[in-house]
């Protein structure tokens, strides 16, 4: 979810084996214990940034990889949203949170800082 705060959008630096350390919006899998798809995106914003609350946008869902997967990633804006404390599973113990001005972050994804692709397609929506 593309999480704004004072005009800046919050990133989450991390490692992940495949594809080295990445820059990349907030978000995870939807769990058995979520009502819905924005139920997961209010959990996993405040687990990894610990961000909550805010205003809350739906902007539809990618298939990121249509002829190898059925997944779904769900797009989500959330404006103001408050700070708090994280609750980061084990596996994102390396995470690190990054406060990134919206024209940054856009550049981030034109220079190939930013290169995963549901968060790169939410943060170019963002600019209009």
């Amino acid at each position: 979810m593309a999480a704004l705060v004072d005009g800046q959008l919050l990133l989450v630096e991390q490692y992940h084996y495949l594809a080295g350390a990445l820059w990349q919006l907030p978000g995870g899998a939807v769990d058995p214990d979520d009502d819905d798809a924005l139920s997961a995106a209010r959990r996993e914003l405040a687990e990894e940034t610990g961000y909550h609350g805010g205003t809350w946008i739906g902007h539809g869902f990618l298939h990121p990889l249509p002829g190898l997967t059925n997944c779904r990633v769900h797009l989500w804006r959330v404006d103001q949203p408050t700070s708090g404390p994280t609750a980061a599973e084990s596996s994102e113990a390396d995470l690190r949170v990054l406060r990134v001005p919206l024209p940054e972050a856009v550049a981030a994804v034109r220079e190939g800082r930013l290169r995963c692709a549901p968060s790169a397609a939410l943060v170019l929506s963002l600019t209009g």
